[in-house]
């Protein structure tokens, strides 16, 4: 009998559904076919979050700034999803918060963990491509020694 445990921890699956391109969310939640009504709990809508950080051995917060979000929540069949994502991207938004609600039927569960997947994998990539260009104007110093040195 197969397992009924979700692949991916919803942490994880929302995380690929906020950080991954907006083209491509909408691109493979349009690969689903006709999707289930669903009820705005809280359509798009845009704000202000504070970031926090921590720099020092302490590892005490301080507020770095704030930065542009957007958040959404919505009911599908009464799974409520949720997507909070940055800056002004409501229809990202939405199609984020729409997969985490059709994450939680066991219907569609399957079909969302490989967006999310196929999500982090577009991330992977597009961190190797940016360590690849980094690594190429990488510049090694060294110190010579000068003979005058040497006694």
């Amino acid at each position: 009998m197969p397992s009924t445990e979700p692949v991916l921890e919803r942490k994880r699956l929302m995380r690929a559904l906020a950080l991954g391109r907006e083209d491509r969310l909408i691109e493979l939640m349009g690969q689903l076919g006709d999707l289930p009504p669903f009820e705005y709990l809280r359509k798009p809508q845009k704000g202000l979050v504070m970031v926090k950080a921590r720099a020092d051995a302490h590892n005490a917060p301080f507020n770095l700034g704030e930065a542009l979000a957007t958040r959404c929540s919505l009911s599908v069949n009464g799974n409520v999803g949720h997507a909070y994502v940055l800056g002004d991207e409501p229809t990202k938004c939405l199609a984020a918060a729409l997969a985490d609600a059709l994450a939680q039927d066991p219907d569609y569960r399957p079909a969302i963990e490989q967006i999310a997947l196929a999500l982090e994998m577009d991330l992977a990539r597009e961190r190797a491509a940016k360590l690849e260009k980094i690594q190429k104007t990488k510049v090694e110093f060294f110190t010579l020694v000068r003979g005058e040195d040497a006694d």
